[in-house]
């Protein structure tokens, strides 16, 4: 099933929705998760954020290198 999803539509996403936000695998998005970076908001098991949120914190970081 391949939806389309709403730049600003903050909501629940999963592991594997965010990495495919990313670009990177499920293992690295998890450790990122785990370790607070990532523009999230975390309520239980459930990560909330949106795609513009995502590409804001790329954006933000162009140039640097990131450790995990």
């Amino acid at each position: 099933m391949n939806k389309t999803i709403n730049p600003d539509d903050f909501r629940a996403y999963s592991v594997l929705e965010i990495s495919q936000m990313l670009g990177v695998g499920k293992t690295k998005t998890r450790e990122m998760l785990d370790s607070g970076i990532l523009p999230v908001t975390k309520i239980g098991r459930q990560y909330f954020t949106s795609p513009t949120s995502i590409q804001d914190f790329l954006k933000k970081n162009i140039g640097k290198e990131l450790f995990f």
